[in-house]
C-alpha cells in the first residue's frame, strides 16, 4: 500500500509543479476537470463493472450503497455536534465544517488510491460509493452550504442525468444481465479509463498549487474539524462495521473512502451559493495534505 501511495504522490508533486512552473494554467485545469468528470471517470465505472455477474457480488454491492447512505448521516451528525463544541458563531463556516465532515473526496482522490491499493475488482464497490454521495451532495449538500435552498425544488436532472451516474446505471445493467461488449472496444474504453488516476491526482496537485501558502495553516479550530473527518469517523466505521461486514474488500473500500479529504465540492458550493469560499478552500487545502498521513495510518488498522 505504501508504494502504491508513493506512487500517486508522484503524480501530484507533477500536477504541484506544473500548477506553479504555469504549464497547466486555470483553463487547463478546467479542461481536465472536464475531462476527468465526463470522460475518463465514468470510462473507469464502466469497466469496472464489466465482469461475470456473482449473485454475492451483487449483494455485497448493494450492502455498500445502503451502508455508505447510512454512513453520509453518520458523518452528518458527527458535523453538527463538532461546531456546537466549538462553539462555531459563524453560520457559513459552520455550514461549510459540517460540509467537510459529512462529505469527503471519494470521486478526484477516493477512486485512484482504492486503485492503487486493491486493483480495479474493488472498483465496483467504489461505483456503488458513488451513487450514493452523487445523489446526497446534490441535495443535502447544497442545502446544507446555503440553507436558502433548502425551500427550493430539487433540480433531479443535475442529479441523475450525469456522466457518472449514467456510466454507473449502464454498467450495473450490463452486469446483472452479464452482457458482453465486444473486445476491442472494451480495450479502447480501458485505454481511457486507465488516464483517470494520473489525471486526478495530476489535478489535485494543480488546485493545491493554486493556493497561497501564507496563512493557511493557523486557526486550530479547523484541525479538530479535520481530526474527525480523517481519524475518529474512518475508526468508528471501522469498529461498527467489522463485526457485521465479512467481506474484507467491500469494509476495506468504504473505511479508506471514509478517510479520503474535504470534498472539493467544499470550496465549489461555497464559491457558486455566495458562502465563505476562502474558508471552504483553506479547509480542503489542509484536509488534503492531512490526508497523505491519514490514510496509510488507517489503512494500517485494516
Amino acid at each position: 500500500m505504501l508504494f502504491s501511495l508513493i506512487s500517486l504522490m508522484v503524480c501530484l508533486i507533477a500536477g504541484y509543479v506544473c500548477r506553479i512552473t504555469k504549464v497547466l494554467n486555470d483553463g487547463a485545469i478546467a479542461a481536465l476537470t472536464d475531462l476527468l468528470i465526463k470522460i475518463t471517470l465514468p470510462c473507469t465505472i464502466f469497466v469496472t463493472m464489466m465482469r461475470p455477474f456473482s449473485t454475492e457480488l451483487f449483494a455485497d454491492s448493494l450492502k455498500v450503497l445502503g451502508i455508505f447512505t447510512a454512513i453520509q448521516f453518520l458523518n452528518l451528525l458527527f458535523g453538527f455536534i463538532i461546531v456546537k463544541m466549538l462553539r462555531v458563531t459563524d453560520s457559513n463556516i459552520k455550514h461549510i465544517w459540517m460540509f467537510a465532515i459529512t462529505f469527503g473526496n471519494v470521486g478526484y482522490m477516493g477512486y485512484p488510491v482504492i486503485n492503487a491499493v486493491f486493483g480495479e475488482s474493488a472498483l465496483i464497490y467504489a461505483s456503488m460509493v458513488n451513487i450514493s454521495y452523487n445523489v446526497l451532495v446534490n441535495t443535502l449538500g447544497i442545502r446544507l452550504i446555503d440553507p436558502r435552498q433548502r425551500f427550493t425544488k430539487y433540480e433531479w436532472r443535475r442529479v441523475f442525468i450525469t456522466p457518472v451516474m449514467i456510466s454507473t446505471v449502464l454498467g450495473f445493467i450490463c452486469f446483472t444481465a452479464s452482457l458482453h461488449i465486444p473486445v476491442p472496444i472494451t480495450n479502447g474504453i480501458k485505454y481511457i479509463a486507465d488516464m483517470t488516476t494520473p489525471v486526478s491526482m495530476l489535478l489535485l496537485g494543480a488546485i493545491l498549487g493554486k493556493s497561497s501558502i501564507r496563512g493557511l495553516f493557523t486557526g486550530w479550530k479547523v484541525y479538530v474539524v479535520l481530526l474527525v473527518r480523517h481519524f475518529i469517523l474512518p475508526l468508528t466505521v471501522l469498529v461498527i462495521l467489522k463485526p457485521i461486514v465479512h467481506n474484507y474488500m467491500a469494509l476495506s473500500v468504504i473505511v479508506l473512502l471514509c478517510a479520503m479529504p474535504a470534498a472539493s465540492f467544499t470550496a465549489i458550493f461555497a464559491q457558486k451559493y455566495n458562502s465563505d469560499a476562502e474558508c471552504a478552500a483553506r479547509t480542503v487545502f489542509i484536509s488534503t495534505f492531512l490526508s497523505l498521513i491519514s490514510v496509510p495510518i488507517i489503512s494500517m488498522f485494516l
